[in-house]
Parts: C-alpha cells; sequence; structure tokens
C-alpha cells in the first residue's frame, strides 16, 4: 500500500486503512509510550494514550514528560501533513495543568501559525472535560533545497 503522509500536503483526512497503516509504522517512543493517531490531516491532528502505571512517576500520576511527549509526537505529525515535507521540533512549551493516574488521555493538535519555514501548533491533552496539559510546539519545516 502506497500513503500519502509524508509525501504531500494533506487537503483530506488519511482514511481508516491509511490510519492503521500510519499507526503500524508510528514506532519508537509513540509505541513504546501507546499513543495512538486516531485522525491526521493538514489542520488537525487527534490522539490518546490510555494511562498504565508505566506512565506514572513516583507519586503515582502521570509523569509530567509524557504530555511533553503526546504534544511532540502529535504536533510533529500534524507539520508534516500540512507541509508534505518533514518538520524537526525547534522547541516545546508544555504547560502541565492538572493531574491524572488513569483513564485515557485525549489530545487535538491545531495549528497556530503554518508558515513556509516554521509552524506553531498547539496540542490540549485532556481527560473528559478536564485540560491536564496544553503544548505549543515551534517546528522548523525541511524543504528541499
Amino acid at each position: 500500500m502506497t500513503h500519502r503522509f509524508g509525501s504531500e500536503v494533506l487537503k483530506t483526512p488519511l482514511d481508516a486503512a491509511e490510519l492503521e497503516q500510519f499507526n503500524s509504522l508510528n514506532t519508537g517512543l509513540s509505541r513504546t509510550l501507546g499513543i495512538a493517531v486516531t485522525h491526521v490531516s493538514g489542520d488537525k491532528v487527534e490522539g490518546y494514550l490510555d494511562v498504565q502505571p508505566s506512565h506514572h512517576q513516583f507519586t503515582g500520576i502521570v509523569n509530567g514528560g509524557v504530555y511533553c511527549s503526546i504534544g511532540e509526537t502529535l504536533g510533529s505529525i500534524a507539520a508534516v501533513a500540512a507541509a508534505g515535507v518533514p518538520a524537526v521540533g525547534m522547541n516545546n512549551n508544555t504547560d502541565l495543568l492538572s493531574s491524572v493516574s488513569e483513564g485515557r488521555i485525549d489530545a487535538v493538535a491545531v495549528p497556530v501559525h503554518v508558515g513556509r519555514t516554521t509552524h506553531l501548533w498547539r496540542v490540549e491533552m485532556r481527560a473528559g472535560d478536564k485540560l491536564l496539559a496544553t503544548t505549543n510546539l515551534k517546528l522548523m519545516i525541511l524543504r528541499p533545497r
């Protein structure tokens, strides 16, 4: 199966088969943490993480680094979907607002600025209506010369 992700600007969201393929290829830290991506388009990326004890810090709540990683993952995917070329993070500013020790963390990345050479994506992470964290992720777009 061929895939559109990373080779073109996604004007339409990935379909179910493309999402399945994308998640199978999305290895590394995303897979280690258990981040599942449920929507990818050039203007929004959605995903979730089911909290496990391995995500906890010593006090029994989700480690703040997990939220940073969710923000970095979804924001990076969003920038590539919007630009159609690779992107790399330049700054990850994650504000930790509340905590959980179980359940699901739902996350949505939306654009703040989509330029030719840089993007800024805001990722909100929630448990139900409870806002847990926000990430502002600045990325450099790696266009061919």
